[in-house]
């Protein structure tokens, strides 16, 4: 079971680590008490849940698992942008009905409107 921590004071050192605003939400995501990465919900703009799993911990579905349960914590629709390398986060966001929106020169943006 992975735990999702929100980590209710956001300081400057984490707002400069994580180019976050007072208005996003950091969550640590742990495993039987051992974080393994963060999660962000940020909240002012479209492109809504970014991840940060360690390498240790990737390949093994966390990542997965801690995006579904980010997509129920907002559910809404939401517009994700991610490089083209990151080929995990694609297949991710895809595993969980995005529909690819549009493309530039590095990203692709991806829309999920149904929730499971």
């Amino acid at each position: 079971m992975i735990d999702l921590i929100r980590i209710k004071k956001i300081t400057d050192d984490l707002i400069q680590e994580f180019r976050l605003t007072k208005e996003d939400e950091l969550y640590e995501c742990c495993i039987e008490g051992k974080k393994i990465g963060y999660a962000i919900i940020r909240n002012k703009i479209n492109d809504r849940i970014f991840l940060i799993i360690s390498t240790e911990y990737q390949n093994m579905g966390y990542g997965s698992i801690i995006f579904e349960s980010l997509l129920f914590k907002i559910n809404e629709p939401i517009i994700c942008a991610v490089p083209f390398q990151n080929i995990k986060m694609q297949r991710i966001i895809q595993k969980n009905n995005g529909i690819e929106i549009g493309r530039n020169k590095e990203m692709i943006q991806y829309i999920i409107e149904n929730i499971k």
